[in-house]
């Protein structure tokens, strides 16, 4: 009786579902876990079920999914999950290395099953709309944090000295992955004004653009600064190349005041004029370049000890002939540098990929990044698909600012906003190579 008023199912489409809720629970991480166990998160629970469906639906189809058209992208990942599953024979931390692998294999799985799963425009949809709304409830945790006492127990400040008591972190760890999580997504939000005339998206993108950079400013991201710096420059210029298929002038006005607002709003925080939620004077302090380089010239604070990572990193993977140590185990080499016993992170994503997977993974991520990002260019630049358009601008935008933004994160390893946002890319990419290949026919 029951399935004569529910609507039929696929068991692929089912698959679909499943996979575009597991996207904003993985941004949420333990913070949406059973209390009192962590681990036991609703990604988790969430990944593992996909992973038997998955593999149930290999079975009964017996053959890959097909019409993939970014192949070398989806190998290139393959590769890098072998390479680090063979690094394990000469890692020596090998338990933090099968635990890293783990999270590379489930991250890689991510990006890669994004360009299968989201191979529509209704499927592409759902997908901003559910993270969009969950970076509406980061930004409200954020807003209530910087307000109020208010904290979540899955928080890194919880129970730290009233000093660090000023920053937000949302359901983040700590206040860098807030920011570079924000920086990811605020390129997005600023496009908006450029690809839809309903006042209401109008009206969500200007206050969670405005919310944006009140939480950044919480933060103390000096490398999300940075990134968000070189995204509008990025922005702008593809939103200019869009020749005969670009937004009206009052859309550009709006866009355009909108992006001034959050650069104004970004800089009064920064110097400390903010009429409303100023940070605090120890906050503003973080935002003083000048102190960086002097910390770098004398090797102490946060810019002396950065170069001390680079160097110590730099040493490790010379030290490994260039294979890279394995994942998870450039910590157990950086501490035993003098002066770097108690930070070891390298908080550095791109020295991490070299020290962890060596010369050949560093490369071919690299080129794996250029490649990303040129496609997302062509889509966004040569498409009349006003949503394919609107989400390789952003993603193309953000992924630029993120050449500078992933040296905040102390590891990326499991930074699930990275990972969804090159699988986002993918999946724009494989639609619009979809469309191309349906014109010529």
């Amino acid at each position: 009786m029951l399935r004569d008023f529910m609507p039929r199912i696929s068991f692929s489409e089912a698959l679909r579902w499943g996979f575009l809720l597991l996207l904003p629970a993985a941004v949420l991480g333990s913070a949406a876990a059973w209390p009192g166990f962590r681990t036991l998160s609703a990604f988790r629970i969430l990944y593992v079920a996909l992973s038997i469906g998955a593999v149930c639906w290999l079975l009964l189809k017996r053959r890959l999914p097909i019409n993939i058209r970014v192949a070398p992208f989806i190998w290139f990942l393959a590769f890098w999950v072998a390479w680090s599953l063979a690094s394990l024979l000469w890692a020596a931390d090998k338990a933090e290395g099968i635990r890293q692998s783990i999270f590379l294999v489930m991250m890689v799985s991510l990006s890669g099953g994004a360009a299968v799963a989201i191979n529509n425009a209704r499927s592409l949809r759902v997908a901003l709309l559910l993270l969009g709304l969950l970076l509406g409830v980061a930004l409200g945790i954020g807003l209530l944090e910087a307000a109020t006492d208010f904290r979540l127990p899955t928080s890194g400040l919880v129970g730290l000295p009233e000093r660090y008591q000023w920053a937000v972190t949302s359901f983040f760890y700590n206040q860098n992955d807030f920011a570079t999580y924000l920086a990811l997504w605020l390129p997005v939000l600023l496009a908006v004004p450029f690809f839809t005339q309903r006042p209401a998206s109008l009206l969500a993108a200007a206050l969670c653009s405005l919310a944006s950079a009140l939480c950044l400013l919480y933060t103390g991201s000096r490398a999300n600064l940075l990134a968000f710096l070189l995204m509008i420059p990025s922005l702008l210029l593809v939103l200019a190349l869009r020749k005969g298929i670009g937004s009206k002038r009052w859309q550009w006005i709006l866009g355009v005041a909108l992006i001034i607002a959050v650069a104004c709003t970004v800089y009064l925080g920064t110097i400390g004029s903010l009429p409303i939620l100023q940070p605090p004077e120890i906050g503003v302090k973080h935002w003083q370049f000048a102190t960086l380089g002097a910390e770098m010239d004398a090797g102490t604070g946060s810019g002396g000890t950065r170069i001390k990572l680079l160097g110590g990193g730099l040493a490790v993977i010379l030290n490994s002939r260039l294979l890279g140590v394995g994942p998870g185990n450039a910590e157990y080499h950086i501490r035993r540098i003098p002066g770097l016993e108690t930070v070891y992170n390298l908080h550095n994503w791109w020295l991490e990929v070299l020290v962890t997977g060596g010369v050949l993974v560093f490369v071919g991520y690299v080129i794996f990044y250029a490649c990303l990002l040129y496609a997302l260019f062509r889509v966004a630049t040569r498409t009349a698909d006003g949503l394919l358009a609107f989400t390789a601008t952003g993603l193309f935008a953000a992924l630029i600012g993120y050449t500078l933004g992933a040296l905040a994160p102390s590891s990326a390893i499991h930074f699930t906003p990275m990972w969804i946002h090159f699988g986002l890319g993918l999946a724009v990419i494989n639609l619009y190579r979809h469309q191309e290949a349906h014109e010529e026919a």
